[in-house]
């Protein structure tokens, strides 16, 4: 087996002298990232990020510089070249680099939990093909979580940017801690519930405070199921919210 480690300010930089020295292409390689490497304060604590190449099929290496000779034929029922790639193995190597981008979103996230002063470890569970749980782990759950789930929300928003900069594909990424999701849940449905009941008794609108997209899609839903009052959201992201109307 053909591998070799890289080191370089970033892990793409990295990825990408490897595979220059290595003559091969991104879907010939495992990549196993080392070390995430991290930009440090002021240049205090830098590291490089290392990684590793490892060639899936040596034999293609070998005889990537041979050039076929391929005889004319007039026979115009001869079938052409067979492909080399089989469906099977598009698939799981799209799988695997999906895998390792949410890898290197994974060290992304821990290593700025790591600046804010935070100790956390990250577990990935896939829900299904096309959303990805990140459950963090800390002794400072609250601190992580922050007011209303600002700096988790904060945190989510930075993950799914990194993993949308990396791959094209539609993923949802969702980051939670200590169950904060569900809990919240329940709290914005209780919360639309009374305010709905407020409506409906004063006749008049009420308006939330600015949320998150997702938390308003939890409102709306909840408050769906009552006839007697509208929802809609008003203003401009970050500072959307959500208002209820007694018909």
């Amino acid at each position: 087996m053909l591998e070799q480690t890289f080191i370089d300010v970033t892990v793409e930089d990295a990825i990408k002298k490897g595979l220059d020295i290595m003559n091969v292409s991104e879907s010939q390689v495992k990549i196993e990232v080392l070390n995430a490497g991290r930009k440090g304060i002021f240049g205090i604590g830098k590291q490089n990020a290392e990684v590793k190449l490892i060639v899936i099929d040596p034999e293609v290496k070998r005889e990537k510089t041979i050039i076929p000779i391929i005889e004319q034929s007039s026979d115009k029922n001869i079938d052409e070249t067979p492909k080399v790639t089989t469906p099977e193995k598009n698939i799981e190597i799209k799988s695997n680099r999906k895998q390792q981008s949410l890898e290197l979103v994974k060290e992304y996230v821990l290593q700025v939990i790591d600046a804010m002063g935070y100790e956390a470890s990250i577990e990935i569970i896939y829900k299904n093909k096309d959303e990805v749980f990140m459950n963090i782990s800390s002794a400072e759950a609250s601190r992580i979580i922050g007011r209303r789930g600002q700096v988790l929300n904060s945190l989510q928003v930075l993950a799914q940017n990194y993993f949308n900069h990396l791959e094209k594909g539609f993923t949802i990424i969702t980051l939670d801690i200590e169950n904060y999701r569900e809990k919240r849940r329940e709290t914005l449905e209780n919360l639309a519930l009374n305010m709905s009941k407020k409506a409906i008794a004063t006749g008049e609108s009420v308006k939330f405070e600015p949320m998150p997209n997702y938390e308003r899609k939890i409102m709306h839903q909840i408050l769906a199921k009552i006839e007697s009052i509208e929802t809609y959201s008003e203003g401009r992201e970050p500072h959307r919210y959500l208002v209820i109307r007694s018909r």
